[in-house]
């Protein structure tokens, strides 16, 4: 990932471009912050109605609302916390997840599944996209991509030092 504030265009992006396919899309970010940052890049994107936020902040009956909407067909696309991992969307065409190694992405009372394990699972039985986006790689990233499993996407050197802010160290003449 580029460094700046652009992260949740990007995935609205992904997340769009299932839309517009045909196919629908869920992603799973570590906090409520995050997933409403996405969720207005989305609305943005996409407009209203295409889409639900599926967070603890929402409430119960506003999350049980949302979550029928789903499983109901009337719409494709979740983003959410962890829960959201198990949305029940249709025709998947991308899941995504935004920093696996955040330890909100597991319960804490093992043994639980984990977020990206879950969305692998989903990935390979619905026959879609994976994305794993993060500042870091985590070992079971690295895993994925040593075994063929996944490919990088990564910027060239160029691009991550236009984006990246410029840092210089002090020294004796200064």
């Amino acid at each position: 990932v580029l460094p700046g504030p652009h992260r949740p265009g990007e995935l609205a992006r992904a997340l769009a471009a299932a839309l517009a396919s045909g196919r629908g899309a869920v992603a799973v970010l570590p906090d409520g912050r995050a997933a409403a940052r996405v969720d207005a890049a989305l609305t943005a994107l996409v407009g209203d109605g295409r889409h639900v936020l599926l967070t603890a902040d929402a409430g119960a009956e506003a999350r049980y609302r949302r979550w029928l909407a789903v499983n109901r067909g009337q719409v494709r696309c979740v983003v959410g916390t962890r829960a959201a991992m198990f949305a029940p969307v249709r025709d998947l065409g991308l899941v995504a997840i935004w920093d696996d190694g955040d330890s909100s992405h597991r319960d804490p009372r093992e043994p639980m599944p984990h977020a990206r394990e879950v969305l692998l699972l989903r990935a390979a039985r619905d026959g879609c996209g994976f994305l794993l986006g993060a500042h870091g790689s985590t070992v079971e990233a690295a895993q994925l991509l040593e075994t063929g499993w996944a490919r990088p996407l990564a910027a060239d050197r160029d691009a991550v030092r236009a984006g990246a802010p410029l840092v210089r160290t002090v020294g004796d003449g200064d």
